[in-house]
């Protein structure tokens, strides 16, 4: 990709980030899992969230740290994204600066920390598709973290 189109991904990827608070996480152990999530962004290329301490979700990850993202504020035919991302569980200072994060991006998620034991994750991002089928990027475009203008 040219310099132009890089940052047109990037602006891309950040606008749909900032759009929706929410993502679905397919996850593979035992079991096969799909669960929907609340997330806040710490950059472009790390995502923060809150799962059930007793979850399938996060004994999935547990046992297989790799994770499937999709975030799609508005269906398919408006720019969504894509991922693949490796997780892992926070410390306690992360989990402070997750709940935080997401308090900030989302103050419904309240009622899911308050109702219950949750443990934060971070999910970091390798490479992106975003697709907009709108600006005719389909098959998506990808964008890796080293080669995004912020990483320059």
């Amino acid at each position: 990709m040219s310099d132009d189109e890089t940052r047109a991904v990037h602006e891309k990827l950040v606008e749909v980030l900032a759009a929706t608070s929410t993502m679905a996480v397919a996850t593979s152990s035992a079991d096969v899992w799909n669960a929907g999530a609340y997330y806040a962004e710490l950059d472009p290329f790390t995502l923060t969230l809150v799962l059930e301490s007793r979850g399938t979700t996060l004994r999935n990850l547990s046992e297989n740290p790799t994770a499937a993202v999709v975030i799609a504020p508005n269906g398919p035919f408006q720019p969504f994204l894509q991922a693949r991302a490796q997780a892992t569980v926070r410390d306690a200072a992360g989990k402070e600066e997750t709940i935080a994060a997401l308090l900030r991006k989302e103050p419904l998620v309240k009622q899911l920390i308050e109702g219950g034991p949750v443990e934060a994750v971070e999910l970091r991002v390798a490479r992106w598709r975003v697709t907009d089928i709108s600006a005719g990027w389909l098959p998506g475009k990808e964008l890796t973290a080293d080669a995004s203008p912020s990483s320059s």
